[in-house]
């Protein structure tokens, strides 16, 4: 079995008694879902454009729902309070916050 130094590094760091220090989210973490939630953006441009998608009304509602979930990951990864609102309100309310905290996709 092979562990690289950084898995064993992450390994230790997470038994590791807390010293009263804040925890901060891993950066490769954060890096791969900003790539997600651009990626999954991107789609989402893309079904909204193109008329002619068989079944494009299910792909647009797959596509917003995993944008949704990938913005309450960021928000869980920065610290952000979830809101308890319906859909477009969260998102937009999370986007505005996360942007606000530094987060590009």
């Amino acid at each position: 079995m092979r562990t690289s130094f950084v898995d064993l590094f992450r390994a230790l760091f997470q038994r590791w008694p807390g010293d009263g220090r804040e925890h901060h989210p891993d950066p490769f973490d954060t890096l791969a879902v900003q790539y997600r939630l651009s990626s999954v953006a991107a789609e989402i441009h893309t079904l909204e454009r193109d008329m002619r998608r068989w079944a494009r009304g299910h792909h647009l509602i797959a596509a917003t729902a995993a944008y949704e979930h990938l913005l309450c990951d960021a928000a869980r990864m920065s610290g952000v309070p979830i809101p308890d609102t319906e859909g477009p309100v969260r998102r937009l309310i999370l986007e505005a916050e996360l942007r606000n905290r530094g987060w590009e996709w």
